[in-house]
């Protein structure tokens, strides 16, 4: 299914606001702890004050681009076609996906399980939204493979579809480009399509995952 050993992503940018967060919580904890211990007891500590509502903050605000990944949540048959196969490998293959919020929404968790070419797959993968970096997240892990692979994206169309890119390892091809397109089709149906750079520079489609919600 075109995700063989994997090679994160590199080129992470900037801080997170959980790591920004944390360095201003523990610039705060600093201060206090150079205070007296009487004074730390008397005085109302606001650098502490205001670190903890700048945590509360993010805590419980999502922004946009997570109530839209929101969509995602729920049970979904599954078609995969392999693209510009033939014979028995252009066969279809079926199945089904799950799809969870977890922590709180920030992140929607897919499992999926298929038959391709009559073995049993599965799949885990974790779809999020990064407001430091303002970019898609998604990490996609599979039975067939030890490795995760890591890709970013960006919409125009307010999350409609999403343009996802990264990095795949192939032990005879070694470094290849990956991309994963996710458009919505309608309210209940979506498509992920998987690409990767042929000898002309362009994307070249591999594999097509149709979604239907399960009515």
């Amino acid at each position: 299914m075109g995700e063989t050993k994997r090679r994160n992503l590199a080129g992470e940018t900037g801080l997170g606001a959980g790591l920004a967060i944390g360095l201003a919580i523990g610039l705060a904890l600093g201060h206090a702890t150079a205070r007296p211990a009487q004074a730390r007891s008397n005085t109302p500590n606001h650098s502490n004050g205001a670190a903890q509502a700048m945590v509360e903050k993010h805590a419980s605000t999502l922004s946009a681009p997570h109530e839209a990944l929101a969509k995602l949540v729920g049970h979904f048959d599954r078609v995969i076609k392999f693209v510009g196969q033939t014979g028995a490998a252009a066969k279809p293959s079926s199945g089904t996906s799950t799809f969870s919020p977890v922590l709180g929404g920030r992140f929607i968790l897919e499992n999926s399980k298929d038959v391709v070419f009559g073995r049993p797959v599965e799949g885990l993968r974790i779809y999020g939204y990064n407001d430091a970096t303002k970019q898609y997240e998604m990490a996609r892990m599979y039975t067939m493979s030890t490795g995760i692979t890591m890709m970013n994206g960006t919409s125009s169309d307010g999350g409609k579809t999403i343009e996802y890119a990264g990095e795949t390892y192939s032990a005879g091809m070694g470094d290849m480009p990956l991309y994963a397109r996710l458009h919505w089709d309608s309210e209940n149906q979506f498509t992920v399509t998987m690409s990767t750079t042929g000898k002309d520079g362009k994307q070249v489609p591999f594999q097509e995952t149709i979604y239907t919600r399960e009515k």
